[in-house]
């Protein structure tokens, strides 16, 4: 891959990736699954065709179906997020942006970021980023 190429994976190694950059849609997503997941306040993804993207070690991947259609592909060794794949679009993958490598970007124009699922945050937390907000994926 070239010089725009985003490299990221899981915690402990066992799943690498390479991306011809850059993403797009990037969103943070505020719905009680991504939270759960992530164990954080929210989750962050950034939108690929499936062909730009390499996985090394895609045998150590793992599928949790957490809503119809939806499924998040993990390390089943540490249980790093990955990615979220949608039945809707079989080419697309939502790539987990906190398993970028250190140094990575997404590639993309920060001011179109999102939050999704606004409806569903944390009360007690507000980013305040200016961001543009929606209720579930927005339209």
């Amino acid at each position: 891959m070239g010089d725009d190429t985003i490299s990221g994976g899981c915690q402990c190694g066992a799943v690498r990736y390479e991306i011809s950059g850059p993403l797009e849609n990037v969103a943070h997503c505020h719905c009680s699954m991504c939270r759960k997941l992530h164990g954080a306040l929210f989750a962050s993804f950034g939108d690929t065709d499936r062909d730009r993207m390499t996985i090394r070690g895609e045998e150590n991947l793992d599928s949790y179906e957490s809503s119809p259609g939806l499924a998040r592909r993990f390390c089943r060794f540490c249980g790093g997020q990955i990615a979220v794949v949608f039945d809707r679009a079989p080419n697309g993958m939502a790539v987990a942006l906190g398993s970028l490598d250190p140094g990575q970007s997404p590639g993309h124009d920060p001011a179109s970021e999102r939050h999704i699922f606004w409806e569903s945050k944390v009360p007690w937390y507000d980013p305040a980023d200016g961001k543009a907000t929606a209720t579930g994926y927005g339209g």
